[in-house]
């Protein structure tokens, strides 16, 4: 019982040190929109005007429905989706709203969950 309750503490620790060293974003991210969509519309070689149009109205998009929730977001939820939407460099709106969507759906489908023996 007693190791029961280190390892409790060990792993509540281990996360209170998570959450203290995740960096809290209290303002949506700034990314580099104009960057993200030029390097998106280069991809088949010579830019294309029409991806990269398409890229800012996905984007933007995604940033306007991003930035009525995101206060609303738990601090660990918009730390993890926003390393997510900075890979590869510049950061998108369109990646960090899928992770949000993403992770808010699991949060519902995980606290539904009860495991069957």
């Amino acid at each position: 019982m007693r190791t029961d309750r280190k390892l409790s503490a060990v792993a509540a620790l281990a996360a209170a040190a998570c959450i203290v060293a995740a960096p809290v974003r209290a303002e949506m991210p700034n990314y580099n929109t104009e960057a993200y969509c030029a390097r998106i519309a280069a991809v088949g070689g010579a830019p294309s005007q029409s991806m990269k149009g398409a890229c800012f109205g996905q984007e933007q998009t995604a940033y306007d429905g991003l930035k009525e929730k995101w206060e609303t977001l738990p601090a660990t939820m918009k730390s993890y989706c926003d390393r997510i939407a900075r890979v590869g460099g510049d950061g998108s709106f369109s990646m960090l709203s899928a992770c949000v969507r993403q992770e808010q759906g699991a949060a519902k489908s995980n606290g539904q969950f009860q495991f069957k023996r």
